[in-house]
């Protein structure tokens, strides 16, 4: 009997021993941190740096959890660090893309200035062979009027991309030839005449060519101006204009007292309103949405809550017909208050949501 109670007894100290040591790392952990320690993170750090701390921060407190022998709670925290090493993985490469663009369209800006260069010397002998032609054609060919009524319509193509007024010197210059033609085919100086608004048309064309890029690239710039007004005010006609701001690049909806405190469920209040944003997105389809989660300063789990919050107005836009593809969430936390919680009516205004269309 003493035997059975010693083995007994050796049994539940080691089993107590057992207890006491650190419990099997989760393997959302695992996975974490072998995202962390991949060859891409050191680059993703760089591209990202918000987005990338914020994964920093979860990966902390899950580490901080399993040690402390909160399963839960680390797992939780560590699937939060997986989708933020996501975002910041997508941010980095999004980034990369956008530096490729630039540089392509640097390339394309060195080669478009290298082709004007030789349209241009083109054009110049193409004008010399064009007036030696002149010289020496018969006066039956030459034509006068015609060769005018030519150099009257580049004129007039010339006038609707405004380059009397960004390329006055060519246009003036092609106006004088073309008053000599007149003067001279009056006299009778037809083969002259002729030459001379030869010199006119070639003058307007280049006067043409010239102006028309930066004509085309104002009238560029005033259509995405008007689309970009658009855009604002039909924002303002949502959430009313108190809660809609623009940068010039992008119109920025904040949706708030979204939430209750601590919660990621979309108020019912807010469904219609969200509803509309979804409509006015499809009218955009070229436009990226970013999604951008708040909390009031209180909040508990502020970046896991934010984040939520994110997530479940990205399913909700999703739900109403917006390719997922547009969109990228980040959860901000407490970061960024909005409205001073040192009037206490303006603290469940920051449970919110902003929701940037950005048009391209």
């Amino acid at each position: 009997m003493k035997r059975i109670m010693t083995m007994m007894f050796l049994s539940f100290v080691a089993a107590t021993a057992m207890g006491c040591g650190p419990q099997e790392k989760p393997a959302e952990l695992v996975q974490l941190e072998q995202l962390r320690n991949s060859d891409e993170s050191a680059a993703i750090n760089v591209a990202a740096p918000e987005a990338y701390k914020a994964c920093t921060d979860l990966t902390e407190k899950a580490i901080d959890a399993w040690q402390d022998g909160e399963q839960a709670k680390a797992r939780t925290y560590a699937a939060l660090g997986q989708r933020q090493y996501a975002t910041a993985q997508a941010q980095a490469k999004m980034r990369d893309a956008q530096s490729r663009q630039q540089k392509a369209e640097a390339e394309i800006q060195d080669l478009t200035l290298k082709m004007d260069t030789l349209k241009a010397k083109q054009t110049g002998l193409e004008k010399s062979i064009d007036l030696m032609k002149a010289n020496i054609a018969n006066s039956d060919l030459a034509n006068v009027e015609n060769r005018i009524q030519m150099a009257m319509t580049e004129r007039e193509k010339a006038v609707g991309v405004e380059a009397p007024l960004t390329q006055k010197a060519a246009f003036d210059a092609a106006e004088a030839k073309l008053k000599t033609a007149g003067e001279l085919s009056a006299r009778g100086q037809r083969d002259q005449a002729g030459a001379a608004a030869e010199e006119a048309r070639m003058l307007f064309i280049q006067a043409y060519d010239a102006a028309k890029p930066a004509y085309d690239q104002k009238q560029a710039s005033a259509q995405s101006a008007e689309r970009q007004k658009a855009l604002f005010s039909e924002a303002q006609s949502i959430v009313g204009p108190d809660y809609v701001v623009t940068d010039m690049k992008s119109v920025v909806i904040i949706l708030a007292s979204a939430f209750e405190k601590g919660k990621s469920d979309i108020l019912p209040v807010k469904l219609d309103a969200l509803r509309r944003v979804a409509e006015l997105a499809k009218k955009y389809p070229d436009a990226a949405i970013s999604i951008e989660g708040y909390t009031q300063r209180s909040t508990k789990h502020d970046f896991e809550v934010s984040q939520r919050r994110c997530d479940a107005t990205r399913d909700y836009l999703i739900s109403q017909g917006i390719d997922y593809k547009r969109m990228m969430t980040t959860g901000k936390g407490k970061e960024n208050l909005r409205y001073d919680e040192k009037q206490k009516a303006n603290r469940a205004k920051n449970d919110r949501v902003e929701i940037s269309i950005t048009l391209q």
